[in-house]
């Protein structure tokens, strides 16, 4: 039986808000037969030709003089990674791009004085909790002949990790619903030495395609990570089930429902770094197709 959550609980916007709460409370339904899309290699030519790449990557240049020219190179980080996807099932494929903007404090507070092992764990942990995370998105057109920008709608909410988004989307109300996983680590300006816990926050999300891509936040959780050797160990001290603007004990009885809802989503989406992009673009883009058309 689905049941419907008032949008004003939910914390959406009209349409946002039905999606998000049919998505935590509808039966399971069984996925319908993937079909793959017919012209695949011919999109992602174009894809490849259409020059989208080559300014992310031009982009990633800039950023980085940026980060040059401020002073920040010891302590700021960017890179940008993409996927081929289909969301929509409707055969034309679209082009995620998702940049993430690290923040390299605990590597740089803790000097050379900490062992190789130590570097990798902070290294795991500012690579994998990245300060800031924003992206675009792109769809081919109905004739298959451009790549056409696909407006994602993230109003009021934070913008989902794109590398994080699981492929095995549940059909809810005409809509594929995928959720997404976005964990951050955001810039502590109060940070002036090397310490054993770095406060993270994680947001539990889902996203559907339509006339553009819709987002939305089910569960905000906030805590620490601590590092012991190569091992990266989150441990959340507060959580909020958005949709029913409640707080919960993160690891009590009702946010082991909520994460037991979320498990059935499959594998996270193939992405592909901008070094593989720059490398051969073509290449790179048909890998993460093969992906997801593998895993759907």
């Amino acid at each position: 039986m689905v049941e419907l959550i008032p949008a004003h609980a939910a914390g959406y916007d009209d349409d946002g808000a039905a999606l998000a709460a049919l998505a935590l409370t509808a039966a399971p339904v069984a996925a319908e037969p993937f079909a793959p899309a017919p012209d695949a290699e011919a999109q992602l030519d174009v894809m490849a030709a259409s020059g989208v790449i080559q300014e992310e990557i031009n982009d990633l240049h800039r950023t980085w003089n940026g980060i040059l020219s401020s002073g920040m190179q010891e302590r700021s980080m960017a890179y940008f990674y993409a996927a081929v996807t289909d969301l929509d099932r409707n055969g034309r494929l679209e082009l995620l791009i998702t940049w993430h903007f690290l923040n390299r404090d605990p590597l740089y507070y803790a000097g050379d004085s900490i062992s190789e092992e130590q570097k990798k764990g902070l290294q795991h942990l500012c690579d994998n909790y990245p300060s800031e995370v924003y992206g675009t998105a792109y769809e081919i057109s109905k004739d298959g002949t451009t790549l056409e920008p696909y407006a994602i709608n993230h109003a009021n909410t934070q913008f989902p990790d794109l590398t994080r988004l699981h492929m095995r989307g549940k059909k809810t109300d005409g809509h594929y619903i995928y959720m997404v996983d976005t964990q951050r680590m955001p810039r502590d300006e109060s940070w002036t030495s090397a310490t054993d816990r770095y406060g993270i926050v994680c947001d539990a999300q889902i996203l559907w395609a339509d006339v553009d891509l819709g987002v939305g936040t089910n569960a905000h959780a906030e805590g620490t990570a601590s590092v012991h050797g190569e091992q990266v160990e989150p441990f959340y001290t507060s959580m909020k089930l958005l949709y029913l603007n409640k707080d919960v004990d993160p690891y009590g009885s009702e946010a082991e429902a909520f994460l037991r809802n979320r498990l059935d989503s499959g594998r996270r989406v193939s992405f592909v770094s901008w070094q593989a992009l720059d490398a051969d673009a073509r290449a790179a883009l048909a890998s993460s197709w093969h992906g997801w058309s593998y895993e759907n």
